[in-house]
């Protein structure tokens, strides 16, 4: 069974025949509640600190006995069951679409992707891509150092005495004395974990050369600190990791790395099923990316508002204790937008009660000309005036940015959607 994102009446009998384990474990289960899961890696994976983005979403929600997809998309896998969720601008065989906005949001280059590859394990393959950005966001907080237990055999001796090594080791007696220390170092299994992880892409064949190149520094400094590194260590380390998972709040850039850092290895020690009895997979939240995606393509001038850091919010009173976040705002153009990843294509000038009192909202505050709606449309450019409010008489609107259907290569389509956004981007300009 082959699901799109925001595909409607799915039957449940089918789905729940088909996929009985992943029916068990995923029906209805938020994205928030399913980040618990160690095997899932969720991009963006921090859902508590990332700036809008929806934990109470669902992957697959029942209404009425039937199953709904939402706005993330990804493969998750289970025993012998495998569900792959498309987004609904794909082909049978690709997802340039995917692949096209973490490129434009996370500023990578993915033109070198295997095509060779299932599309599962091109999502796998996503993740190495993800690596350096991860690195950087850690490597901000400093290297991370933590305490760890040294054993030592000579005559230095500096620690606590081992003696059951001493005696296994230094009987007869030849000067030497084994004895352990505790010292707070570089050299820590967190570190040891990304060193590998790094090993592991350098053997990559040009993919992973052109990683590298863009993060030489940080990987040269992660080198540098883990003299230790032996490859016929790496099951140890993996294990290490993922008993003592990072827990303080400080490093949590850390933790995403070591959960990005696990992911990569675990599929390249064990194959991509390589926990059979648990849930396992990659998700993206494609209407997160949608959103940063249209800020890219934004003029600069426009404000993107925060709402989970409660930063670029507009006051509701004039006293100014409650605010609300439209998605972007120009004060000086006088217009206000907000960005859909939805099915807004069909009707010329339908949108739903919620985004109609949203828009009216947001430019009642604002005093704006215009207000817009953003989506991605299939078939063709909208450029639609809903109408003209009563009142401050701002004009709502309904624009897209087309998606490319029949693109015979990644090349292809990365040049159809320049396109569409030079028209999108006039559009904009001309309001």
């Amino acid at each position: 069974m082959q699901l799109t994102d925001n595909q409607q009446a799915l039957n449940k009998e089918e789905f729940i025949t088909e996929y009985p384990k992943i029916s068990q474990v995923l029906l209805d289960r938020t994205l928030d509640n399913l980040s618990q899961e160690e095997s899932i890696f969720i991009f963006p994976n921090d859902l508590k600190n990332s700036p809008d983005l929806d934990k109470e979403q669902k992957i697959l929600e029942t209404v009425n006995q039937k199953i709904n997809t939402g706005n993330v998309i990804g493969f998750l896998g289970c025993g012998q069951e495998r569900l792959t969720i498309s987004s609904r601008f794909s082909s049978k065989s690709d997802d340039y679409f995917l692949h096209y906005l973490l490129q434009k949001v996370l500023n990578i280059n993915l033109t070198s992707l295997d095509v060779g590859l299932s599309r599962e394990e091109r999502l796998y393959q996503l993740l190495i891509y993800l690596f350096p950005k991860y690195l950087e966001a850690a490597m901000r907080k400093g290297i991370y150092k933590e305490y760890q237990r040294f054993s030592h055999n000579d005559s230095h001796i500096k620690g606590v005495i081992d003696v059951v090594n001493h005696l296994k080791k230094n009987l007869p007696f030849t000067g030497n004395i084994a004895y352990t220390t505790r010292e707070f170092t570089y050299d820590n299994p967190m570190m040891q974990l990304i060193r590998h992880t790094i090993e592991y892409i350098k053997n990559q064949k040009s993919l992973g050369r052109g990683i590298i190149c863009t993060n030489r520094e940080n990987i040269t400094e992660i080198i540098r600190v883990t003299p230790s590194y032996k490859q016929a260590d790496r099951s140890k380390v993996i294990r290490l990791n993922q008993t003592k998972p990072l827990r303080h709040a400080y490093f949590r850039e850390y933790r995403k790395l070591q959960e990005l850092c696990l992911m990569i290895l675990n599929r390249e020690e064990h194959g991509l099923g390589y926990q059979e009895q648990k849930i396992h997979g990659i998700l993206f939240d494609v209407a997160w990316l949608w959103e940063e995606y249209v800020h890219a393509l934004l003029p600069k001038d426009f404000i993107h508002p925060r709402n989970k850091e409660k930063k670029g919010g507009i006051s509701v009173f004039s006293g100014g204790k409650r605010k609300v976040f439209p998605d972007f705002y120009d004060r000086e153009r006088k217009i206000v937008l907000d960005s859909k990843y939805k099915k807004l294509e069909d009707t010329e000038k339908g949108i739903n009660r919620e985004d109609l009192f949203q828009l009216i909202s947001y430019s009642y505050i604002l005093k704006a000309e215009k207000a817009g709606l953003i989506f991605p449309s299939k078939h063709k450019v909208v450029d639609n005036e809903i109408g003209k409010l009563a009142g401050y008489g701002a004009m709502l609107k309904k624009l897209s940015i087309q998606i490319p259907q029949k693109a015979s290569s990644y090349n292809d389509f990365c040049e159809m959607m320049e396109s569409s956004e030079e028209i999108f981007q006039n559009n904009i300009n001309q309001k």
